[in-house]
This record gives structure tokens, sequence and C-alpha cells, in this order.
């Protein structure tokens, strides 16, 4: 009986650890900046700034011009959830996480389209 207490126990703490590791490896202590190198909508090369405070920023080039969109995160369980604010309009997404790694982060959209981005 008290094997499966201690069982029970352990499976209901370990997932809150699991989160805690995935922000950290997402932003790292004071913020980390991934660079997408696989997308069927995000344009090459485009950076994203994970804060440790939660904030985003989103940095890409379209007809050779910089543009950069700001906002939020949230990483709950494996749903990354960016809320972007660009020219005044605010955008929703949220992901699955497939893959967090201190080298790779790889999300699935709602209509199954995969981004990968590397540090």
């Amino acid at each position: 009986m008290k094997t499966s207490s201690l069982v029970a126990a352990f499976l209901l703490v370990t997932p809150a650890a699991v989160c805690a590791a995935d922000k950290s490896l997402l932003a790292g202590a004071g913020g980390k900046e991934w660079t997408v190198v696989k997308s069927e909508e995000a344009p090459p090369g485009t950076k994203m700034l994970f804060g440790s405070d939660g904030k985003l920023t989103v940095k890409f080039v379209i007809d050779g011009k910089p543009r950069a969109m700001t906002g939020t995160y949230t990483l709950t369980g494996d749903v990354l959830t960016l809320k972007l604010v660009h020219e005044g309009r605010e955008r929703v997404d949220a992901r699955t996480v497939k893959k967090l790694t201190d080298a790779v982060l790889i999300t699935e959209d709602k209509n199954h389209k995969v981004e990968e981005l590397h540090p």
C-alpha cells in the first residue's frame, strides 16, 4: 500500500517539475534567442527572444525591411501560447511543443504546421 501511495505522489509532483524545466530551457535565466530554421509561415532567419519574465520579441525581415513584434508567452505543460501585437493588432497563437532541449525547439500548430528553432 505504501508503494502505491509513493508512486501516486511521484506522478502528481513530476509534471510541475517538468514544466519548470521546460520554461528554463525555453527562456534561460535571463532570456534566450531562438532562430527559425524550418517553417511554413515564418520568414527564414526569424528570431524569437523569450524573456524569463514572459515577454516575447519576434524580429524578421520582409522585402528587405526589418520588422518586429512584441508580446508575451506562456508555457503550460506542452502548450506554448504566444500573444503578439503587430501594427496595432493582437494575435494569439497556441502551439504544441513537440521537442524542447537546449539545442532545439519544435512546435506544431492546430493545422499541423511544424516549426523548428535553434538557439
